[in-house]
This record gives C-alpha cells, sequence and structure tokens, in this order.
C-alpha cells in the first residue's frame, strides 16, 4: 500500500469557521496527528482581543489554542519547525528549495523531513502537514511534501488536498 500524506491550509475557512473547519475536514479524513509546518505557529501579539492576539488555530501555552481542539477530538499535534519556510517574503522559496536541493543534506529541513517520515510510517497513523496558505499550490507545504516523496519514497507518496480529497500531482507547479 502506497503511504499519504495530506495537506492543508487553515486560511481556506474563513476567520469565523476557521478552526470548525478545520477539525472537521481533518476528522472526515480519518487524520490521527496534524504536523505543523508553520515557521512560527503562534500568534505575533500575544494580547487576547487584538487583531493579531492568540486565536483557536494558534500554538498557545498549555492545551489552549490548536492543541485541546485536536486533542478533544483525538488528533495529535506536533509542530515541526525545521519545515518552516525559511523566508516567508519570497513566493519563489528561493532558500527552502536550495535547501531541499542541497545533497549534504544537512539543514534543518532534513530533519524535519526524517522526523516527518518517521510518522508517516508509523502503522496507523495518518498525516496531515497544515500551514496557513491557503492554496497549496502557493505555499511550502508542497514543497516540504514533495521533497519527502522523492527522498523518502522514491515519488511514491499519495499526496492530497484535505478540503477536497483530490490528488496533488507529483511535481506540482508552484505560482510564483
Amino acid at each position: 500500500m502506497i503511504p499519504q500524506l495530506w495537506l492543508v491550509g487553515y486560511g481556506a475557512w474563513p476567520p469565523a469557521k476557521r478552526a470548525s473547519g478545520l477539525v472537521e475536514a481533518l476528522r472526515g479524513r480519518g487524520v490521527t496527528r496534524l504536523v505543523d509546518v508553520r515557521l512560527s505557529p503562534c500568534s505575533s501579539d500575544p494580547a487576547e482581543g487584538r487583531p493579531y492576539g492568540p486565536k483557536p488555530w494558534n500554538l498557545q501555552a498549555g492545551r489552549a489554542g490548536l492543541v485541546g481542539l485536536l486533542e478533544a477530538e483525538g488528533i495529535a499535534y506536533e509542530w515541526l519547525v525545521e519545515l518552516g519556510n525559511p523566508q516567508r517574503r519570497d513566493p519563489k522559496m528561493a532558500i527552502l528549495r536550495a535547501q531541499l536541493a542541497d545533497p549534504l543534506g544537512d539543514w534543518p529541513v532534513h530533519r524535519g523531513l526524517d522526523r516527518l517520515e518517521s510518522l508517516i510510517d508509523r502503522p496507523g497513523e495518518i498525516v496531515a502537514i497544515l500551514c496557513a496558505c491557503e492554496d497549496w499550490r502557493t505555499c511550502h507545504r508542497s514543497l516540504v511534501a514533495r521533497a519527502l516523496a522523492d527522498r523518502a519514497f522514491e515519488g511514491k507518496l499519495d499526496l492530497r488536498d484535505v478540503l477536497t480529497g483530490d490528488p496533488i500531482p507529483a511535481s506540482p507547479t508552484m505560482k510564483p
């Protein structure tokens, strides 16, 4: 059986339905573990009630926020900072692409790929990777997923969009 990896971006839902939509979609796909590949999954402002303050889809202290939401549904959470996009303001993702292509494989992203591979290989584990971006075509999560497929699974990793259930092409075309 070909291993599977689901991709999701919480930006696919409007803020009022973001947390519930994300959890419902993950449950619908049978996801048992959500791996956060955002470089910074916390809110940029620690003050509640402010525009950039903590939200249910952010990582927060203890079981507040995303961890608590997922835990209540039996979904494990793991943050792999190593798989975050090191330069969010570069739509071509040149730095991430260069690190992924480095034949020495000693960048943090490579350690993150090793960890993600080990999670996918666990019997009974259904893994999804999370970022903020609405569309996988413009998000680094598709680069990470494709690199994992090529590096660890000889291209035989079934990549799927959580929202639609559709397969993600073997060589996704990234929109700049």
